[in-house]
């Protein structure tokens, strides 16, 4: 089970990690974390990220809620060289709707960004598709 804690902003914009969180990510003074803003939910996340100059994209998918969906969209990815490094999916309509969204790794990938999102359309796994660099 996750942990929550009330975290504060100053007035520069910053926010203090707990220490009990820093302790368990092993965050140090001038660790890289990651910030990953979902507009929709409006909620914020943030991760460790020791993958600094790699090749980093975002992708969010709206799918249809039904087996083997994802793992559908996840093989067409992995056969064009796309490395998943972080991913979390949410069944937004339980048996009709759900949403995913993964931190990818797609430096060894041929495709541009726009040609992968238009090939997950194209093979009707995704509804919506939006696949941009971090």
């Amino acid at each position: 089970m996750g942990k929550a804690e009330i975290a504060k902003m100053d007035a520069r914009g910053r926010l203090l990690v707990p220490s009990s969180f820093r302790e368990v990510l092993n965050l140090k003074d001038g660790s890289s974390v990651l910030a990953i803003l979902d507009e929709k939910t409006e909620t914020i996340s943030i991760v460790p990220f020791a993958y600094l100059g790699e090749n980093i994209a975002h992708i969010s998918i709206e799918m249809s809620d039904a087996p083997g969906t994802l793992s559908r969209i996840l093989a067409l990815l992995a056969k064009e060289n796309v490395d998943l490094i972080k991913s979390e999916s949410i069944a937004a309509q339980r048996g009709r709707v759900a949403t995913w969204s993964a931190l990818v790794e797609v430096s060894k990938c041929k495709k541009s960004p726009e040609k992968l999102r238009a090939l997950l359309l194209s093979e009707k796994l995704a509804r919506a598709a939006e696949i941009r660099k971090v």
